[in-house]
């Protein structure tokens, strides 16, 4: 170990002896703050297991552990190191190194067993998004507020101002991995697209604003019966058979038919958009985008899907200059200069850390 890793360890381990002890124990050490190089024994929430085998035909597991900052895949070389009653949506204590494969960071596991009992619940270790909820709710009412069309307006009352829908939204997960695949990430996801949809319909005419702002607002609202993420983040049943895009269709449309006013042209063109926007067929839409509203709300999720998925990656990269090809995009990505400095990183707040 190096004169600068000595030194991290040295200062991770006087702060969390400063910090006042908590019924679960000391501070932790976040997964984002984790560095190549550092001991830890700490507890996460088992959110993937699979045994795998060498190439001299031994098995071993390979582990995806996660807290409320982020996920690290993990090695358990040694079957026997691992109590074999562990299954996924568990707490486990892990005894493991850091260590750097490929530009990627990753554990390396000597021990994995439960964690004590009554520590904490699972569900305080999913992860979850860095933004003010608050903040990120207030940005969501004012893109529906400042819809001018009655009809769109009061469609988009029906659905939002149902506080049980409501809580479930800002609470749900966008996606199960590749991008905002955390709390609060459907919430994040239609902000972002409703905020580029606004710019994007400014710079074109014969757009209908009010349209693609809704559409936007609801795009992904299947997503509240797709996943569930009372342990790990995962499908439901209904979200495994029918999916997220006709989920919010059904959804959507029977809150409209709750409107009797409502003219049908201006459903079937909103349904329309929410059909097509995963944009091909093989991507999930059951029908391509046909009007301008429907084309720009493709392109626009799709943006802020693979910008966000881009900068996931990245960020698990940090301190290399290329990431490995294991990724969304199937290929190595360029890790931008400013993540290489410790500063640009948003520190853990005690709020994360706390179990």
């Amino acid at each position: 170990m190096n004169e600068e890793q000595l030194d991290l360890e040295a200062g991770l381990a006087a702060e969390a002896k400063a910090e006042p002890q908590t019924p679960s124990g000391p501070r932790r050490i976040a997964v984002r703050d984790l560095r190549p190089g550092l001991q830890v024994e700490d507890i996460y929430l088992l959110s993937a297991k699979e045994t795998k085998v060498t190439k001299a035909g031994k098995p071993f597991y390979r582990l995806r552990l996660s807290d409320r900052t982020g996920s690290i895949d993990c090695t358990v070389w040694e079957i026997e190191a691992m109590s074999a009653e562990i299954k996924v949506g568990d707490l486990v204590t892990a005894t493991a190194r850091v260590t750097e494969y490929q530009g990627k960071m990753q554990l390396e596991a000597t021990r994995v067993v439960p964690a004590p009992p009554n520590v904490a619940q699972p569900q305080d270790f999913l992860p979850s998004t860095y933004r003010d909820v608050e903040e990120l709710k207030g940005f969501l009412r004012f893109h529906i507020d400042s819809v001018y069309d009655p009809d769109y307006r009061a469609l988009l009352a029906k659905i939002f101002d149902d506080p049980g829908f409501m809580q479930a939204f800002v609470t749900a997960p966008a996606a199960k991995h590749n991008h905002h695949a955390y709390l609060g990430g459907l919430l994040e996801h239609t902000v972002a697209v409703a905020d580029i949809c606004e710019f994007v319909g400014q710079q074109y005419g014969r757009v209908d604003r009010d349209l693609l702002l809704t559409a936007a607002l609801l795009h992904d609202v299947g997503k509240v019966e797709e996943l569930s993420y009372e342990t790990v983040i995962d499908f439901t049943d209904a979200g495994r058979f029918l999916g997220h895009v006709i989920q919010g269709v059904a959804l959507v449309w029977a809150k409209a038919k709750e409107l009797p006013s409502f003219p049908e042209t201006k459903l079937h063109q909103l349904l329309h958009c929410l059909v097509s926007h995963h944009g091909e067929l093989e991507w999930g839409s059951p029908k391509r985008p046909k009007t301008l509203e429907a084309l720009i709300l493709h392109h626009v999720d799709n943006l802020d899907a693979k910008v966000k998925g881009f900068l996931e990656i990245v960020e698990g990269s940090r301190g290399a200059t290329w990431t490995d090809l294991r990724n969304l995009f199937r290929r190595p990505l360029h890790v931008p200069r400013a993540l290489h400095q410790e500063e640009d990183f948003l520190p853990a707040t005690d709020e994360d850390l706390e179990t």
